[in-house]
């Protein structure tokens, strides 16, 4: 579920195609770390097997404690988070 979706501006010229080809691709490089670190509701089950290595999440477990989540080449790993009354 992508959170948000950037668009680059094109510039209007006839050497201009380079360019809007590379604005382009830091666009969609952008919009893919928009979207691993924005991965929606917390409280929704989160699905272990999706995900890329490098996501983050920040996840609500069963208990009410939260998690704090990342995404490696052998699966998430966590660290437990609690919440800070000020």
């Amino acid at each position: 579920m992508a959170i948000s979706k950037k668009k680059a501006l094109l510039i209007n010229s006839s050497e201009a195609v380079e360019i809007n080809r590379v604005i382009e691709k830091i666009y969609d490089d952008l919009n893919d770390v928009i979207n691993s670190v924005n991965q929606g509701n917390t409280s929704e089950e989160k699905e272990g097997f999706k995900g890329k290595s490098g996501d983050i999440r920040l996840a609500k477990v069963n208990d009410g404690s939260y998690e704090i989540q990342g995404k490696t080449d052998e699966g998430w790993v966590y660290a437990i988070m609690k919440v800070r009354n000020r």
